[in-house]
């Protein structure tokens, strides 16, 4: 490892500056996480900081878990254990497992998600006599997000010189918060209101880990929000150094709380600040920055920086209207099989953007019948799948019996013939008797439940099995990926699922890749337990879950794709009230309207080769009116390119048409397409008149039926089912097609 070889100049400067206090504005592409991680190995091996003595925060599990690696490989002669890289929910996570006590929880206390956390109000709203759907329950919900965002508690709420419209909310927050701590259940927010107060009230816990932490490093500092930076002063108090890197350029969270005036402002806190700009973007093309820089440059709340690179010229962004939705995706698809063809890009390097995830509906529809394999990032993340947190609730169960949410969502998962009028009296008989719903079934025979003996001989069958588990899974002689799956088998949940549902195959896949994810974790972490592996699944973000080997094109908003790249990338529905959006700007104005410039820079600024922005010209209902482009294409010195005759019935099958590109500046040019029988046909031969798609059953005369994987010109990969994978040409006489 050579410092000075290694970074440019800029960089070099970054990493080794010797101030107390840094903020690092780096640029989209200039590199920051190599500068966080060469910033570390430089304090480690040159200034012999002990890594112990060091905390590195981090916008994702992912980025932490990246940067503790290649930190190990510039330093693989340095013991690295004890280098502490985490999200700011994890770091609270490790802090309150050690240090709750002194608030009278346990260390063993459960962690809600966002779904469990709902759940809880909605029970609360039932037993105030509303309904589940009811609209103050959404209110509620809002209500206490708020709230704790800000980070505050009930006991922090003037109840008194509450307006009325918020009295109801208050209401639920009290029950909400007296609930949650009697399961010894902590959601997201409580994990830094908890360590903020820790650190406020108990000064000799606040003592050590101001004596402990030389440096602080924080990455995506512009994303902090107010509780954030609360926390990383109590943690740097007067003698820790900080070292922020970000981007005001790149604020895109402010509806969850961040706070660009955090990162704009860290001088005033933290004081003399050296701020070092990285501007040289190692990513995307002279002709992509460009344009990006002159949007960006619209916007007023920023540092004053243009991104340069040495990637000289590049491809033109293509701007492309058309008249609807379908018009629009078609074109879309037709590019994306134009780069894997003739281009010969593998699909995960390509990315189609959008500002909301409504947008994917007709992109995802013609990526079908195109027979491109494509991934939705915004779906359903693996650990929220039903069948995966009805497993996890039973996982969560052996080690908080308190946790009554986990016990509600498995009490009749598989069946157990216990009805809501039947839970509910058994709701109703634990909470007379104080008893969390787990411990009040432990010894339900005692109790005289009004219920029937067939539920109650159930509910003590599933009791038996857990209590039983529980045993073997201290058990540290015991495997625990044998013991968990010996649990859901003899639940018959494999059962429940082959019954009940029709993708059940997938189902049971997704429990053995839980289980087998417990075993991955214990097996890489042997320091590690259960009760951690629980932890750990509730920290993990959106982003985190991103197979970057997969070969299908990515779909996903621009939330999401911060942070990735890709070669091609494709911003779609690029139309005014749609990107930008109208509700953002019409609820906070000025405000608004620059965070969608950021959302759009962000957006930009993931290409390395190729950009395409697309738009229609279709009735929308979002916005409630023909689509018109987006105001950001101005701003960028965009032009739109329209294509004239680009509807394939103009010309007979194999005939050659010319497609005009008239550019906004008036300069034409030409292209040459050759035009097919099906829209949707990749290639295709004239003379005997077959039409082959990706996806297609093929008849060859000696290997007998195969499955068509790809298309290049007229060969075309195949998969027989009898001789494996092959490469054919489509019009040889021995080939067909099955219709």
């Amino acid at each position: 490892m050579n410092f000075d070889l290694d970074l440019n100049e800029k960089q070099y400067e970054a990493v080794t500056s010797s101030y107390k206090y840094n903020r690092i504005i780096a640029g989209a592409g200039s590199g920051k996480t190599r500068v966080l991680t060469f910033r570390l190995a430089y304090l480690i091996k040159e200034k012999n900081v002990d890594p112990y003595n060091l905390l590195a925060i981090t916008f994702t599990n992912k980025v932490a878990k990246e940067i503790k690696e290649r930190t190990i490989i510039l330093l693989p002669s340095f013991d690295l254990k004890d280098l502490k890289i985490s999200t700011f929910h994890s770091f609270c996570n490790y802090f309150l497992r050690r240090e709750i006590k002194v608030l009278g929880l346990p260390r063993s206390f459960s962690i809600l998600d966002e779904e469990d956390k709902m759940n809880l109000i909605k029970d609360i709203g039932v037993d105030k006599g509303y309904r589940k759907g009811d609209d103050v329950i959404e209110k509620a919900a809002d209500y206490i997000s708020f709230n704790k965002m800000e980070g505050n508690l009930p006991g922090d709420i003037n109840a008194e010189k509450l307006a009325s419209k918020y009295k109801i909310s208050y209401e639920f927050f009290e029950e909400y918060e007296k609930r949650k701590n009697a399961q010894f259940s902590l959601d997201f927010d409580d994990l830094l209101i908890y360590t903020v107060l820790i650190l406020e009230k108990f000064p000799e816990i606040r003592e050590s880990y101001n004596k402990r932490f030389f440096e602080i490093l924080v990455d995506e500092f512009q994303d902090t929000n107010n509780l954030q930076f609360k926390l990383l002063t109590l943690l740097a108090g007067k003698k820790a150094g900080i070292y922020v890197v970000g981007d005001p350029d790149q604020t895109i969270y402010t509806w969850r709380g961040a706070n660009q005036r955090v990162i704009l402002d860290v001088g005033e806190y933290f004081k003399p600040l050296n701020t070092i700009i990285l501007n040289e973007n190692y990513r995307s093309t002279e002709e992509i920055l460009n344009h990006a820089n002159k949007l960006i440059d619209n916007n007023l709340e920023r540092i004053k920086k243009d991104l340069f690179t040495s990637k000289k010229g590049g491809e033109k962004i293509t701007v492309y209207e058309s008249n609807d939705a379908t018009e629009e995706a078609k074109y879309v698809i037709k590019k994306i099989t134009e780069l894997n063809l003739i281009k010969k890009v593998s699909y995960k390097n390509i990315a189609l953007l959008y500002r909301s995830a409504f947008s994917s509906r007709e992109f995802e529809r013609q990526l079908v019948y195109a027979h491109i394999p494509y991934r939705i990032y915004s779906g359903v993340k693996f650990y929220e799948r039903r069948e995966v947190k009805d497993c996890l609730a039973y996982f969560k169960l052996l080690i908080n019996p308190l946790d009554d949410i986990s016990f509600a969502r498995i009490i009749n998962v598989p069946r157990r013939g216990i009805g809501d009028a039947s839970f509910a009296m058994i709701k109703k008989e634990a909470k007379d008797r104080d008893l969390s719903l787990y411990n009040y079934c432990l010894k339900i025979d005692e109790y005289m439940c009004p219920i029937s003996s067939r539920m109650i001989s159930k509910i003590k069958e599933m009791i038996i099995l857990l209590e039983d588990t529980k045993n073997k899974v201290v058990d540290k002689n015991l495997s625990y990926s044998e013991v968990l799956n010996d649990l859901i088998a003899n639940l018959h949940y494999y059962e429940y699922l082959e019954e009940n549902f029709d993708d059940d195959d997938e189902r049971i896949e997704n429990v053995h890749s839980l289980i087998e994810d417990v075993r991955t974790f214990l097996k890489d972490n042997p320091d590690s337990t259960f009760d951690e592996y629980l932890q750990n699944i509730a920290l993990i973000t959106q982003q985190d879950t991103i197979n970057d080997s997969e070969d299908a094109v990515s779909l996903m908003t621009v939330h999401t794709a911060k942070g990735l790249e890709f070669d091609y990338v494709f911003i779609v529905n690029f139309s005014d009230g749609i990107f930008p959006n109208g509700r953002s700007i019409s609820e906070s104005g000025f405000n608004g309207l620059e965070e969608e410039r950021r959302l759009a820079y962000v957006a930009i600024t993931r290409a390395k080769k190729e950009l395409f922005i697309t738009y229609n010209s279709g009735f929308s209902y979002v916005s409630n009116g023909r689509g018109t482009p987006s105001r950001f294409l101005k701003e960028a010195d965009l032009s739109i390119r329209k294509i004239i005759s680009e509807s394939p019935s103009q010309a007979a099958p194999g005939q050659r048409i010319y497609k005009i590109n008239i550019a906004g500046s008036g300069v034409s040019n030409v292209r040459e397409s050759r035009v097919g029988r099906n829209e949707s046909a990749v290639s295709y031969d004239v003379s005997n008149n077959i039409i082959w798609h990706v996806g297609d059953i093929a008849i060859h005369d000696a290997f007998g039926e195969g499955k068509v994987l790809k298309i290049e010109g007229d060969i075309l990969t195949v998969d027989f089912k009898n001789f494996g994978i092959k490469k054919m040409l489509g019009t040889h006489k021995k080939m067909k097609k099955k219709e």
